[in-house]
């Protein structure tokens, strides 16, 4: 009887633990994805910019109490290589810190959020310059802070739910960023299984909202 009752039990230890795993998106390792959000192409004309910093100052803890605060599952956070394409931590059955989410080698969230914000400006008229195009030099400046920009997973009724926030400050010589242009927001999704996919996709979705939110700020008319 003793042993039926333990095997009973040891069934449904087994049973919650592969929940937890199947809620939090598998595993405990680091997991890498691929963001699929793409460039914009530049306007044949409008006032022409150039994105010469895109400063990663988001805020890393060691063991935060909330999971909207960006951590490392070795709490390495002085790792700048892998702090730098972090965006993400899964999370167990009881909120318990598991898996780190990063983006793809050779990539980072500044470099992400750098085409976020060049695909805004694009679209509401300006053309982005590179350093390798003419009149690269005499364009006007802009530099973007980011203050937060992260995914994480938070207990509901009756879903899991995946969320995630962002906010950059972008400052230069137009008229629109001269006293700093703070752009932020957060977005909500109710899940029941969470997968590699989802957590891509909610990066995604918010580097989009992002761009669309800025491109609302700047104005749709062309310069």
């Amino acid at each position: 009887m003793k042993q039926f009752l333990s095997t009973g039990v040891g069934v449904r230890l087994l049973g919650v633990c592969a929940l937890a795993v199947a809620l939090a998106g598998c595993g405990t390792s680091r997991d890498v994805v691929t963001s699929k959000s793409q460039a914009v192409a530049n306007p044949t004309q409008g006032l022409p910019i150039r994105i010469e910093q895109v400063k990663d100052a988001r805020t890393f803890q060691v063991q935060p109490p909330q999971p909207s605060t960006p951590s490392l599952m070795s709490d390495d956070i002085s790792d700048e290589s892998t702090r730098s394409r972090a965006f993400g931590r899964k999370r167990g059955l009881y909120g318990l810190a598991m898996g780190d989410l990063l983006v793809d080698q050779g990539t980072t969230i500044a470099t992400l959020t750098e085409t976020a914000i060049a695909g805004a400006f694009r679209e509401a008229g300006y053309r982005v310059l590179e350093m390798k195009d003419p009149g690269y030099a005499q364009a006007a400046p802009v530099s973007v802070r980011i203050e937060k920009l992260w995914v994480w997973m938070e207990m509901g009724v009756p879903f899991w739910k995946l969320k995630s926030e962002y906010q950059v400050v972008l400052s230069g010589s137009l008229p629109a960023l001269q006293n700093g242009l703070v752009v932020n927001q957060q977005i909500a999704h109710s899940r029941s299984l969470l997968t590699e996919e989802k957590w891509t996709t909610m990066l995604d979705k918010t580097l989009s909202e992002m761009s669309s939110k800025l491109k609302k700020s700047l104005g749709a008319a062309k310069p």
